[in-house]
Formats: structure tokens, C-alpha cells, sequence
């Protein structure tokens, strides 16, 4: 004779495989992130190579800033010699130099700014050097459809001649600044403070590339901060082209020494 389940067997199995989930989707999840960090990273490593790619082009010169949320500005005592007393155009930066959102301040919610929905990356001059729109976007980014952008350029980089450098694999070019993304201008200090931050989604840590090409994840050195609190989180020396950096006095109080 057949003899189906009884009541307590099928809770005992339902109960087992439950623990099973429990146990195995947190592990799925963590490999998934995993995916993700990896391919941001790649695409760090390719638009720093593209960057490498522009400089030879252009007698050793990379392109300019994004400052969408500050306007049309003129470049002044605080920004180092080969950005002062430059205006930024719409184009001819590294992305385009339109507003990416409405409010500057408020980066998570803020509503996309129409200028830059209708153009996105394209229309900047490192994309002939990439020809691929997602190459801008990390995959972990929640608003990657709407922004169609995560990264930002590292502040005296704009413009900035290669001999300018002498820290060229540790100087941080291009920085994932997805969660606390404005305008693709990464302002890492404002004197002794900390400007801008790095979006720390990759398993507590951020993916940057640097000026050789190369690109690489670093953990945070403090728990997650909230946005514009990133303090202390980063090694600044990571942001310095060349120690002492006196040519920016946004920078110097950070790149005075190793």
C-alpha cells in the first residue's frame, strides 16, 4: 500500500529547505555584487585607458572637467595653473558639461536635468575613445538608466598635463561616485575637509583608476559614511598627483607630505 506524507514530514522538509534559502540566497547575493564590482572595475580600467588613449592625442593634455552644477565659471586662484582662468564650454570635456540633475544637493533623488538626459556621454571627448555608452555606468548604480553615468573625474585632472604627474599609478583619475554623483567633477578636499565621496557599494570598498590606466578596488577605512561624510574614509594620498601638490589650494593641505 502507498503511503503519502504525513502532516509533520512536510513541515520538516518545508522547515529544511527554508534554512537552506536562508543560508544559500545571502551567498548568491554576495556572488552577484561580486559580478558587478567586477565588471565596474573593467570599465574603470578601459575609460583609464582611454584617457592614456586622449593625452597621446593631445600632446599630453587631458580633457577637461565636467561642472555642470557650477555653470559656465571661470577658474580662479583656488584650482591649479593650467585650470585657471578657464571657462568651461558645454563640450569638449570629458563628458559633456551639462547639469546631471536638478538638484545638485540632493544627488540619491534628485530629478535627472533634461540638458543631460537628452545628451548623456556621447557627446563628450573621451567617448571616441570607447565608442560604448555603458562603459560609463556601474552595474551596481540603482539610478544607471536614469544618470547613464557613476563616474567622476578627479578635480586638478581636468586639463592637467601628464608631466604634472609624478605619482602616475597612484594618483586616482577617475573615481565611483555613483550614490553621491552631481556633476562628473570629483572634488575629493575642500581645504582640510573632505568634498566629495567615493560611493562604497562593492563590499564596503569603492573601484577607482588611476593615471597609468590601471584601476583598483580599496575598502574604506571606516564604516559606510553617510553622503557628503566620507571624512578619514580614504587615504588622501591616493588623490595627489605629486606630494607636495602646492599648485592647488583645494589639495595642498593633503598632498603636503607621505
Amino acid at each position: 500500500m502507498r503511503r503519502g506524507f504525513t502532516l509533520i514530514e512536510l513541515l520538516v522538509v518545508i522547515a529544511i529547505v527554508a534554512i537552506l534559502a536562508a543560508i544559500l540566497f545571502p551567498v548568491l547575493a554576495q556572488a552577484r555584487e561580486k559580478g558587478r564590482q567586477s565588471t565596474c572595475l573593467s570599465n574603470l580600467r578601459q575609460l583609464g585607458l582611454a584617457f592614456v588613449a586622449y593625452r597621446s592625442d593631445y600632446e599630453g593634455v587631458n580633457p577637461g572637467l565636467s561642472e555642470g552644477c557650477r555653470g559656465f565659471v571661470t577658474y580662479g586662484s583656488e584650482r591649479p595653473p593650467w585650470q585657471r582662468g578657464v571657462t568651461p564650454r558645454a563640450e569638449g570635456h570629458w563628458v559633456p558639461n551639462y547639469p546631471f540633475i536638478q538638484d545638485c544637493g540632493a544627488p540619491e533623488t534628485s530629478p535627472v536635468h533634461p540638458n543631460w538626459a537628452a545628451t548623456g556621454v556621447e557627446r563628450g571627448a573621451l567617448y571616441p575613445y570607447v565608442k560604448n555608452a555603458g562603459i560609463f555606468v556601474c552595474p551596481s548604480h540603482r539610478r544607471k538608466h536614469e544618470l547613464k553615468i557613476s563616474y567622476a573625474l578627479n578635480s586638478p585632472a581636468g586639463f592637467m598635463p601628464e608631466a604634472q604627474v609624478e605619482r602616475v599609478a597612484q594618483f586616482a583619475l577617475i573615481i565611483d561616485e555613483q550614490e553621491t554623483l552631481n556633476d562628473g567633477h570629483y572634488r575629493a578636499f575642500c581645504g582640510i575637509y573632505y568634498c566629495d565621496c567615493p560611493s562604497f557599494v562593492h563590499h564596503g570598498g569603492a573601484n577607482y583608476a588611476f593615471f597609468d590606466g590601471h584601476a583598483k578596488w580599496f575598502r574604506s577605512l571606516k564604516e559606510r559614511p553617510r553622503i557628503r561624510d566620507c571624512q578619514n574614509t580614504v587615504n588622501p594620498k591616493i588623490f595627489c598627483p605629486k606630494i607636495p601638490f602646492w599648485e592647488s589650494l583645494d589639495y595642498a593641505y593633503y598632498c603636503m607630505q607621505e
